[in-house]
């Protein structure tokens, strides 16, 4: 990491903004078009190239640009601490980036994410461009999901890095913030005959107790000048361990003022209080410990061959895997949505002990009454594949023309597994009515009547200020309420699974052509086309259970659906004769664990209760007891048709392009003309006007009479662009460009149909199917929306370069991009039809809402002491500095204009660094001010206040840096050691709703170390 920051800052300094970035790249790098020399990694370079002269190599590719790019030299990639290609990246001016589990993950251009990554200019998949996972992944409220994540890209497996902040018309659109071009290494550019290099190092999390390996090999044979070949391969290995808070999963939240005292025996509404004052009040706080092992195997392979004087062939092949899989231990901490029905207490705040509430309704401290307690054990498992394929050949025979064919294909697979047990401390009833642990406090979590005597349990909350964190904890007598055995049913449990399948393939041919009579005044004409296609399979599935008896009937106390579907919740039954499992009955299954937050906890055992292979998990929980009710189940994956989706696209593009400027001159100007069609076919499917449903309860289950619907969408951009550089003097440059982007829909967005959640109810309504008061109510869910139309904007970027020493640079730069059709997600109020007839609740929709625009500007400075006075050399520095403001049409309760998603007002990056007679120390600090959350949790969050209102609220990163060091000492020229350390002082991101002291998500993984050695052959 810290090579990179240095990068990073040294781009930083070139700084400023589009062309800024442009210049600071060039300062990094390798990456100008018309300077590719830097991007020839040798394993010459991978072990002791120094920092100082990487940075310079930067600076003069930089300089060289005719387009502002930001960039990363090869010195500066697969050295610790960097983890992957996205955290390569986050030095960068105006590049930042999201963390999960404390790896860097999707990339922010100018605050946005919808931007385009390539592989040497062509189409690159990683396998990660969308993904969903957690507690009710698959659709619908909750699961976290992600786009164009890169944490699994190997570092040690890239060339060099270029980031085009203003593209020319040759490159491939799809790029709102920018685009993102991975290169890799050049066989011809190799040295003659063998040559190996590679680094080894150990890693080790602050809290995961253990060190693991990591390995790089990068080796290359040059037979001569005809024919090369270059290999590599990485494996990495880490585990972590996050601490992590988070209440979002569950959007049921009120506005309330209710309020009651102990509970002692049967109570009726009107032995409820009220506080006289509303209050915010969450559903559900989630404390959790995240154990994640995640082991990343890459390859690579490349092949050039001169076939004559004029034309050169090469092939590339990049490989990436990814195995992670991640145990979560949670205490889910009731705050509603238990014991609501007629004559039963309502939780909420103790009025009888002290709590304090401020202006805005957040809760700063007080004493809760709830039912119910819960703990919680998640197995997932994602795998993940990716090939990245390309072959051109180009000609150049020092003539007027020039040409270069190129075609690619790629293909990536992720599949994600998962299992989850609730285990349930508080009183619970199994389905025929009985206490399945009666010693056990509560109200049965919304039972009609309580037992005589019972009464709920009380926990202190205080929310942490503005730290992120809140705390709890549990009154007497039930101090132990989440450890006792006699407390403990194993509950409920459910399981499914996510495959996603992506092909794409592309051809595009470019040529240029340069007269002899045009040279003197630097004329070039190109021009070019490109065909590719994109496909997209987007499955979410669910593990379910066709409960029957021995004499093939449906089981007749789990809520059979009359329509024909079958339902059974998965109270475990199956490890004992009896139909429920305490900790008491089946004490193997407990885990005991320490939870961060609340102490000792008991959770369900996933590898003893069978958990780590959920497409065999539910058969093992109903069959593997004597229970003579249950037989003749199977376990079966059901696709959910609501959520799963097949994407089509097409696109046939072309470009006209025009260059002036000879080499001698002190102007260069490049403008073109990008044409565009995309045809899109989107196949999902909607609810029915009658639906019916297979599965358990509001998270576990399926429609099983989805309507599919077919829409198909084309559409013409086009793209124009001008890219413009003048000499002011021999070390004074001053950039220009304009150009109108394009990026695709969001894929999720795009796809998904009417995903709609369904909740069990009793004893409230009347199913208008069977005259009972037990069925599926709707509640809520999450729409796509087939007719989004795509990202677009036009932008402008301006910048001045001082090149004024060997080593330095001086950079400001301004910015201005206006997106005319931002996308933000509206709260939609839907009445869909369910066993009571219907119910209205609201669904979250995404939909082309207005414009929205960014500006700013960015400064940078970076200077090298290589010729300064002795005691001085070698030592250097790198800063950047970034002023933006945003501002869209998203409308919530406190704004009709907030800011854009990942636009932070204020960004910083300061590198410094030493390095002399093979020794070298460099430390790195990256900071950004708070922005509108653009991560997993979305930017906005919303619940009815206390009229019954739906009420939108803002979601905001709040502030954020990180420290990183790296110490390394060259024993030989062939061979040194390292020492790194990713954020030094154990910070910690967290995200919050409107107001700065009202918690909503907090993720601490702690420091990690890397000792290690490279070296050369």
């Amino acid at each position: 990491m810290t090579n990179r920051l240095l990068c990073s800052r040294a781009a930083l300094f070139t700084a400023a903004s589009t062309l800024a970035l442009c210049v600071a790249s060039g300062a990094f790098a390798a990456a100008a078009p018309a300077a590719p020399p830097a991007e020839a990694t040798t394993a010459d370079e991978i072990v002791v190239t120094g920092y100082s002269a990487s940075l310079q190599s930067a600076l003069n590719a930089k300089r060289l640009s005719n387009l502002p790019i930001e960039s990363i030299a090869p010195e500066d990639i697969g050295k610790m601490p960097d983890q992957n290609v996205a955290e390569s990246l986050q030095r960068l001016p105006g590049v930042q980036i999201n963390r999960s589990g404390g790896q860097g993950t999707a990339v922010l251009i100018d605050g946005l994410r919808q931007n385009l990554t390539t592989l040497n200019g062509d189409i690159f998949l990683t396998g990660k461009e969308f993904y969903v996972s957690g507690e009710a992944a698959g659709g619908g409220n909750g699961g976290n999901s992600q786009y164009n994540s890169l944490e699994g890209v190997p570092s040690e497996e890239i060339a060099g890095i270029d980031v085009y902040k203003n593209p020319n018309a040759a490159i491939t659109e799809g790029g709102l913030g920018g685009t993102i071009n991975l290169k890799t290494r050049d066989p011809l550019a190799q040295p003659m005959g063998f040559s190996l290099g590679g680094n080894f190092r150990m890693s080790n999390g602050q809290r995961d107790g253990g060190w693991t390996p990591n390995g790089t090999l990068v080796g290359s044979y040059k037979f001569g000048d005809r024919f090369a070949i270059t290999g590599s391969v990485s494996y990495d290995s880490e585990n972590t361990h996050t601490e992590e808070f988070q209440n979002q999963n569950r959007n049921q939240w009120l506005i309330t003022d209710s309020a009651t005292g102990p509970y002692v025996g049967p109570l009726s509404p009107a032995g409820l209080t009220h506080l006289g004052k509303n209050y915010i009040e969450p559903q559900l706080d989630y404390f959790t410990d995240r154990f994640d092992k995640r082991r990343t195997l890459g390859a690579s392979l490349g092949l050039a061959f001169k076939v004559t004087d004029s034309i050169t062939s090469t092939f590339n092949w990049f490989h990436s895997h990814e195995r992670e899989t991640t145990i979560d231990y949670t205490n889910k901490v009731w705050f509603n949505g238990q014991g609501t029905s007629p004559g039963v207490l309502l939780p909420g705040i103790d009025p009888t002990r002290p709590f304090a509430i401020d202006s805005n309704g957040v809760v700063q401290s007080a004493t809760f009454n709830a039912n119910g307690a819960e703990t919680a054990t998640l197995w997932q498992g994602v795998t993940t594949n990716a090939n990245n394929y390309q072959f051109v050949t180009k000609f150049d025979n020092d003539g007027p023309f020039k040409a270069s064919l190129d075609g690619a294909y790629a293909k990536a697979n992720s599949t994600l597994q998962a299992a989850q047990a609730d285990v349930e401390h508080g009183l619970y009833n199994n389905s025929f009515g009985n206490p399945t642990s009666p010693a056990a406090p509560g109200c049965n979590n919304g039972a009609s009547t309580c037992a005589t005597g019972n009464h709920g349990y009380e926990f202190t909350y205080a929310n942490g200020g503005t730290s992120g964190l809140p705390s709890v904890s549990y009154l007497a007598p039930y101090t132990d309420i989440l450890n006792n055995p006699a407390y403990t049913t194993f509950k409920s449990n459910w399981a499914w699974s996510n495959i996603s399948a992506q092909k794409q393939w592309s051809i595009k041919g470019d040529l240029s052509y340069e007269p002899d009579y045009l040279k003197d005044v630097g004329a070039k004409l190109s021009g070019g086309f490109r065909i590719a296609t994109r496909d997209v399979d987007q499955t979410f599935g669910r593990y379910l259970i066709n409960g029957l008896t021995a004499g093939g009937l449906p089981i007749s106390n789990c809520c059979n659906d009359p329509n024909g579907g079958t339902y059974l919740y998965y109270q475990d039954p199956g490890y004992a004769a009896i139909p429920y499992s305490t900790a008491l009955t089946n004490p193997s299954l407990t885990h005991t664990t320490t939870n961060f937050a609340t102490g000792t906890i008991v959770v369900k055992d996933p590898v003893v209760g069978g958990m780590t292979n959920p497409a065999t998990y539910l058969n093992q929980v109903w069959n593997s007891g004597s229970n003579p009710t249950i037989a003749n189940n199977s376990e079966k994956l059901f696709k959910d048709n609501l959520s799963s989706f097949r994407i089509s696209e097409k696109t046939y593009s072309g470009y006209i392009m025009a260059d002036l400027g000879a080499p001698s001159d002190r102007y260069h100007a490049n403008f073109g003309l990008r044409l565009v069609n995309t045809q899109l076919t989107i196949d999902n499917g909607q609810t029915a006007a009658v639906p019916t449903y297979y599965g358990t309860a509001s998270w576990n289950g399926v429609d099983s009479n989805v309507v599919p619907v077919r829409t198909t969408r084309n559409y013409i951009d086009i793209l124009p662009s001008f890219n413009f550089v003048l000499e002011l003097s021999d070390t004074q440059k001053f950039r220009f460009g304009a150009a109108r982007v394009v990026a695709p829909q969001d894929l999720y967005s795009l796809g998904l149909g009417n995903s709609y959640n369904f909740t069990r109810q009793t004893n409230s309504r009347v199913n208008v199917h069977t005259g009972l008061k037990d069925g599926f109510a709707f509640a809520g869910g999450g729409s796509g929306n087939a007719n989004l139309d795509p990202y677009r904007a036009t932008q402008f970027n301006t910048s001045y370069e001082n090149y004024f020493a060997p080593g330095g640079l001086l950079s400001v730069a301004g910015f201005y991009k206006q997106v005319d059709n931002f996308v933000e997600t509206q709260n939609i109020a839907t009445l869909v039809q369910d066993d009571f007839g219907g119910t209205t609740a609201d669904v979250t929709k995404p939909v082309n809402a207005g414009k929205g625009k960014i500006y700013g500007i960015e400064l940078g400075v970076q200077y090298s002491l290589a010729n300064a006075a002795s005691w001085l050399r070698g030592f250097g520095f790198a800063a950047n500095y970034t002023r933006s403001e945003s501002t869209s049409d998203q409308v919530t309760a406190f704004s009709n204009h907030s800011s854009i998603p990942g636009v932070a007002k204020n960004a910083l990056n300061l590198t410094g660094y030493y390095e002399r007679n093979g020794f070298a120390i460099r430390a790195s600090y990256s900071w950004r001010d708070k922005s509108v959350n653009d991560s997993l949790v979305g930017s906005t969050f919303a619940f009815p206040d206390q009229n019954g209102v739906s009420k939108i609220y803002q979601v905001y990163q709040a502030p954020y840096g990180q420290l990183d060091g790296q110490i390394s000492y060259d024993i030989t020229r062939r061979i040194g050691v390292v020492a790194s350390v990713q954020n030094l002082t154990d910070e910690v991101q967290h995200t919050y709703l409107q107001y700065t002291d009202l918690p909503f998500t907090y993720d601490r993984s702690g420091r990690r170390y890397w000792l290690g050695v490279k070296f050369k052959l």
